[in-house]
This record gives C-alpha cells, structure tokens and sequence, in this order.
C-alpha cells in the first residue's frame, strides 16, 4: 500500500472519527458553511446577554463554534460555560461544558481525561433524561476505550450508543446518523459485515437527506463511490470522489476532503488504476494550507520515490526537502504508528547515494556535507529535548513543592476544624446538662414554695401553722439560694477563665457542714449518716468547691440508700492524694443503679454524678463508683495535695 494507506489505515480513521466527535459537539449547527459568519454574531450576542441562564447557553454555542476552528478557544469557552454553571446550579450547562471539554482533550489525544468528563457528562446526562447527549456522550466514551487499545470496553460503549440512538424520536436522527457513519467506519474492511455495512450506509444516506449541509452526507457518498469501483465503474467513482472532495472544499472542511480524497488509495487494490500521484500532491497541498503537512508524510515519501524512478530531479528535491524540514523539527522525528517513515526516507538517500559515489566524486562530497548538516541538526534536536525534559522537571518538581505545601494547609484545616468540633460538643453537653440541672433542681421547691403560699392564703390557717410555714419556706429558699449559687459555681467552672487555687482547709468540718445539711433529707428515709473521718485531716483545695462535690454525692448516695440503714463517710490519706469515700446499702438495686449512672441524659442522678466529675477533675482528681458484697454502693474521691495534720 502506498501514498497514504499505510497511514490511513493506521491512524487516519481516528481522525474521521474525531472529526465525527466534534460533529455530534455541533449537532445544534448542522450548516457548517454558515459557521464563520455565525461566529460573530454569537460573540456579539454573548457581549450583550444579561440573563444568566441565557449567558450560559451562548458560552455553550460559541465553544461549539470554535471546536472546529480553534481548539483553545473552545476550551476556554468550555472552562467559562463550567464555572457559571457550577455557579448557577445548572445541570445542563454543566453537562454541555463537560462535553465540550472532554471533546476537547480527545481531540488532543489525552483520552484518558477526555473519557473522565465523558463519565461526569454521561451522568449528568442521565439525570436530565436527555437521551440525544446520552448517546452522544457514550459515543465519546467507546471513541476513548478504543484509541487507548481497550477494545473489550469500547465495544460494550459502542453498542449500548447504537442500540440507544435507534430508538431516538425523529427530530433527533441526525444522532443516529453519526453513529450508523462511525458502524460503517469500524466495519467497513470486514468482509463478514458486508451487508450490515451497507444497510447503516443507507440509513446514514436517508438521514443526511433532511440536512443537505451535514458532513455525514459526504461520508455516505464517498463509500457509495467505492461501491462503483467494486462494481467496475472506476472513472464513475474516481469522478465522483472529485466532486465530493470539492464541494467539502467549498464547505471550509479541508480534513474531510483529505479523507475522501485518500479513499482513491484503496482503488488499485480493487482493480481500478487510478493517477494516485495526482491526489497524493492534491492531499499534500491541502495539508499545507490546514498547516498539518505530517498527516501526508506518507504520500510525500510516495512521490519522493516515485519522482527518483522517472528522474525528475527538481520535484524529487522539492519534496525531498519537505521532508527534511519536517525532520529538523524535533516533534517529527518520532515513530508515528510503529513505522518510522523519516528513518525509511534518509535510509533511502543513503544507498541512493552511495550506488553513485563512483560515478560522481561531488555528489559524494556533497552527500558528505548532507550527512554532517543533518548530524547537527539531530545533535540540536537532542539538546532541544534535553532542555525540555529538564523544564518538564523543573515544572514537575515545582508542582510537588505547590502540593505539598497545600497538603499541609489542608491539614492544619482539617486539625483546626476537629478541635472546633470537640469545643462545640463540650458546650453543647455543658447547656444540656445545665438545662436538666435547673430544671430538677428547683422544681421540687418551687413546687413546695408555691403550695405554701396557697396554704397561707387559706383563711382556716392559725397562727403557729402560718409561722411554721414561713419558716419552712425561709429554709426551702435559702437552700434554693444554695443551689442556684451551686449551679453558679459549676458554671463559672466550666469557664475557660476559671483558675483552680487550692487552700489548706480541714475535712472533718467540711464533713459537718455537710452531715448536718442533709440530716432533714436523711431523717426522711430514717436514714444514719455516720462520718469516721480523722479529725487530723486537713488537705489542700477550694473549700466551696470540695463542700459542694461531698454534699451532692452524699445527696445522691441518700437517694439510692435503702430505708433505716447506715450512710458511711470515710476519709484516708495515701502518698500525697487524700481519698473520701461515701458507702451506701441499696439492697437489691445496686445493677440498675450503676447501669442508669453512665447515662446522664436519660436519669438526673447520673447527672448529678457526672458534675460532681466535672468539679473533681478541675481539682485534678478523679472519681470512681464501685460496689461492694453485691449490695453496697461506693463513691470514692481522690485529690492530690500535700495533706498536713493538725495537732
């Protein structure tokens, strides 16, 4: 195979069908002559939109315009599109960014991020129900699997977007029409499909009739014209192939007249001895004017050689240094698709050269000469990438340092959110229990202060039993005072400002103060409390604060004691800690009890316990709750502080 099928059948059908990615990109503008001076106006109109929504859709449109024209500016448009969307919550804008982005990095080869905003597209696609882009997009997708050699999945793709796109409502048959185009591309070679391959062909040509300026009616014409060479009707189909070329021309599709002009390169295999070197320099002169000679570095190595044979010197060095311009330049002097067509062409010259060095000593000297200028220029190329591998290091290197130092922001933001988090669960505790405390505690004698008052202003009440009524009320609210001054006390406690300063004061009177408090309460119940602490002891603390922890314990183990049994207080000095420890009888409760103490906000009393903690661990001590023979509940204290003992 000469001129450009080798390349052809390597790689240019990827072209074709990147060329059909950016149609179905631009299903919403079939006229694509109308393209250049659509553009304009769309840029115009992008200026002066106001809406957002609209403002969106244009960015969609302009970016649709350019894919074909300038892949940058497409891509910026497409970035532009993403951002207000995102903004603006607009899953269709979203998704037609995402596709003009992934359409965009197909079309610079990296399919693996093409295919990755193809996924986000397909699934945006999805939740809009939108089965015309759906399709599109899974197109994209197979389009990606099967240029990164993945042709399991590509097929899966490819099916599900045909099998999908057959179903489409009629105002979307132009979706349809690609797709039977990309069927007819894949399969043409495959002889066991020939049939399938013409029945998509005609379809596609059905469809392409609704929309006389769709590039997929120039495909459909162009394998119709190979049929007629099957049949032996080369001139037809070489003429035919003129007029479709030209008229892709006329459209401003040089691409799509390469590709049709490249089908005469199959004709000699099918029995049709076409002037290949005529459309090899046609092809070459339009890939000059598209400004991508390399596509035809083939078909230039075919007239090279083809000029050698007849001896005409002046075209063979004209396109003989076309080659060697391209070879100079560091991106072409890389293999294309396993076949290094450069390395071929010098090898040529070579022993072209050398079968004439006999004959000629200055060509031999001229070869020479040839041979050290193109050394340099690989030694330049060489520098050229060396310099460009270490840029890319640098750039890479750069990039590492950038992340890293973001990593490590992340992280101090991560930390300082976790410790906000456990500062907002603190207070969070501190208000429900702060709310379940003022609400236990002076219910009971809010309650008995208001019966009283109800009582007192009964006309039946003597004298004595209005003076033991007041009294009683002084006692209930002075012991009310007492616990809101508690409550205030715990409070300020949980305060960041709050500062622990410990005194020398003696436990025994603590321990009477306390006794003596709660004697009314325990004399309810029948209850003894019976303090064996030393008298000796005295430790270091806040006074009020270890009077308040004793006498809420005390409370709470005269609320769990059973009727007519013994309240035990002992005090102990171990080392420098000071231990107290309060033993109450419960009989038979004791499981229950302890099991409701580790919930403090379903059960007061485990409240009760868990404040008494929070006073404890502000003296940097510890509590604890045990039990004994199966029926005794211990609450034990520890503090540190030097005790001292008195004389």
């Amino acid at each position: 195979m000469s001129g450009l099928a080798p390349y052809k059948r390597a790689g240019y059908r990827i072209l074709v069908i990147i060329v059909l990615i950016a149609g179905g990109c631009c299903c919403g503008c079939q006229k694509a002559r109308c393209q250049q001076s659509q553009l304009p106006v769309l840029l115009k109109e992008l200026a002066s939109t106001q809406d957002s929504g609209k403002y969106v859709l244009m960015l969609g449109k302009v970016g649709t315009f350019y894919m074909t024209t300038n892949i940058d500016s497409s891509f910026f448009y497409a970035v532009k599109e993403y951002e207000m969307a995102s903004r603006l919550q607009d899953k269709r804008g979203l998704a037609d960014a995402y596709d003009l982005m992934s359409c965009c990095y197909i079309l610079r080869t990296d399919f693996n991020i093409g295919g990755f905003y193809c996924y986000k597209a397909l699934q945006l696609h999805k939740s809009l129900a939108d089965s015309a882009r759906i399709v599109l997009t899974l197109n994209d997708i197979y389009i990606s699997y099967l240029n990164q050699g993945r042709p399991e999945e590509a097929n899966n793709y490819f099916y599900e977007a045909f099998h999908m796109a057959s179903r489409l409502p009629p105002e979307n048959d132009s979706v349809y029409s690609i797709l039977l185009i990309n069927y007819a591309i894949r399969f043409h070679a495959d002889t066991t499909r020939k049939d399938s391959v013409q029945w998509a062909l005609r379809q596609a040509g059905v469809i392409s009739r609704k929309y006389p300026y769709n590039r997929v009616s120039l495909y459909v014409d162009t394998y119709q014209a190979d049929t007629l060479v099957k049949q032996g009707r080369g001139n037809e189909a070489e003429a035919r192939i003129n007029e479709l070329g030209d008229e892709a021309l006329q459209r401003g599709m040089p691409f799509v007249a390469m590709e049709i002009y490249s089908h005469v390169e199959e004709y000699r295999q099918m029995g049709y001895e076409a002037d290949s070197t005529y459309y090899r320099e046609l092809t070459f002169g339009l890939a000059r004017k598209a400004g991508c000679p390399e596509l035809v570095l083939p078909a230039l190595v075919g007239l090279v050689d083809y000029y050698h044979q007849q001896g005409n010197r002046e075209k063979e060095n004209y396109y003989s240094g076309e080659i060697m311009k391209m070879a100079v330049k560091p991106r072409f002097q890389q293999k294309r698709d396993n076949v290094n067509y450069i390395n071929f062409f010098l090898k040529q010259q070579s022993l072209h050269k050398l079968a004439t060095r006999i004959q000629q000593q200055q060509k031999e000297l001229e070869r020479a000469r040839s041979e050290k200028i193109y050394k340099l220029q690989i030694a330049a190329g060489l520098i050229v990438i060396v310099i460009l591998l270490l840029i890319l290091l640098f750039v890479r290197h750069r990039q590492y340092r950038v992340s890293q130092a973001h990593e490590k922001m992340m992280a101090a933001g991560y930390a300082a959110i976790s410790l906000r988090n456990v500062t907002l669960k603190a207070n969070d505790e501190f208000k429900n229990k702060l709310i379940a405390v003022i609400a236990n505690e002076f219910r009971a004698p809010l309650h008995y202060i208001s019966d009283a008052a109800l009582q007192l202003g009964s006309k039946d009440i003597d004298q004595p039993s209005m003076a033991a009524l007041i009294r009683k009320i002084a006692i209930v609210s002075g012991n009310t005072l007492s616990v809101f001054d508690n409550i205030l006390k715990w409070i300020a406690l949980q305060l960041s400002g709050f500062k622990y300063q410990p005194v020398s004061c003696k436990l025994n009177d603590i321990l009477r103060e306390v006794t003596k408090a709660l004697t009314p309460v325990a004399a309810e119940k029948m209850l003894t409390i019976v303090n064996q602490a030393p008298e000796n002891i005295v430790v270091c603390s806040d006074r009020e604060m270890l009077k308040m922890v004793v006498l809420h314990l005390v409370r709470l183990s005269i609320g769990f004691t059973q009727p007519a049994t013994l309240l035990v207080i002992t005090s102990w000095v171990t080392g420098e800690r000071t231990f107290i420890r309060i033993t109450a009888d419960t009989g038979d409760n004791l499981t229950t009890i302890l099991k409701s103490l580790s919930r403090w906000q379903d059960d007061m009393h485990a409240l009760t316990l868990a404040i008494v903690r929070d006073f404890v661990e502000k003296m940097n001590g510890t509590t604890t709750v045990t039990e004994s023979a199966g029926k005794y509940l211990v609450f034990t204290i520890d503090f540190p502080g030097m005790p001292t003992s008195v004389a």
